[in-house]
């Protein structure tokens, strides 16, 4: 794709944040019922709690996963980011990633890391109306997001709400069935990156399933226009071989619409 220059990425910029405003109303009525205080119980919400690259201006935004207002307009920005600059709106992103596990497969755990808002767990979910859930992140304020998601499609049932830090997660080996996490690792310090694949694959099931999704990789890199601090980095990592390395087998890397990826593996069978 073309190179942006520095007046294309400001227009780009421009307009994003131009549509996060025209939302943030409507965004503001939905979550309007959660209460809050009540729901971040049992969550650290203290500054020292989190990792230190939390607290980067990921996006232009200091402490943006542990700041409420910016996790209230993580979908409203989602909504505007991915058309604009993927050509595919967000729920095409979420339910072709759910479609790279084939229906008939038996995943009656799942694993979402770093899950945001919950749109990727809930497109699983959809798909695999038999699975439970534990969805996962740093920030208490995405938990609690996602957590209303679920609910308001009754799916409430299905899942935990867990916050976890994705490099060491508690939890046992040969825990789910299908691991997954998207547009997490080109925010996470290049030092992070083996260290979440090889956790990713130890809590996978001998015979079970990695499901990842991002950007940033090749010529479409070049026009980032908000502020990644590791992205640097995170272009020159080779991921096919990182989840190899990590001991994933059967991958399948897969191109999707302008600059987005998947990457689909297994665990072999002990």
């Amino acid at each position: 794709m073309p190179r942006w220059n520095a007046q294309d990425k400001q227009v780009y910029r421009t307009e994003v944040i131009r549509r996060i405003n025209a939302a943030m109303p409507l965004v503001i009525q939905e979550y309007a019922s959660i209460n809050w205080v009540e729901e971040l119980k049992g969550y650290h919400t203290d500054h020292e709690y989190y990792p230190d690259y939390i607290h980067a201006p990921i996006h232009g935004v200091t402490d943006a996963y542990t700041n409420p207002q910016s996790c209230l307009a993580w979908d409203a920005a989602m909504d505007a980011i991915i058309p604009l600059s993927h050509n595919v709106s967000c729920q095409q992103l979420r339910e072709k990633m759910a479609e790279l596990i084939p229906e008939d497969t038996s995943v009656e755990t799942v694993l979402e890391l770093g899950a945001g808002t919950g749109d990727g767990a809930l497109a699983l979910a959809r798909r695999f109306p038999q699975s439970t859930f534990r969805i996962t992140d740093v920030s208490p304020y995405m938990l609690v997001i996602s957590k209303h998601k679920f609910n308001k499609v009754g799916f409430s049932e299905r899942a935990l709400f867990e916050q976890v830090d994705a490099r060491h997660t508690g939890y046992p080996d040969n825990s789910f069935a299908l691991v997954t996490s998207s547009l997490l690792l080109h925010e996470t310090p290049k030092e992070w990156i083996p260290k979440i694949l090889k956790e990713m694959y130890r809590i996978t099931k001998p015979g079970g399933w990695v499901l990842y999704a991002d950007t940033y990789r090749g010529e479409y890199a070049l026009n980032a226009s908000f502020q990644e601090p590791w992205l640097d980095d995170f272009i020159h990592f080779n991921f096919e071989y990182e989840f190899a390395k990590a001991g994933f087998t059967e991958l399948n890397y897969i191109r999707y619409a302008v600059g987005l990826w998947y990457m689909v593996g297994r665990k072999l069978e002990t």
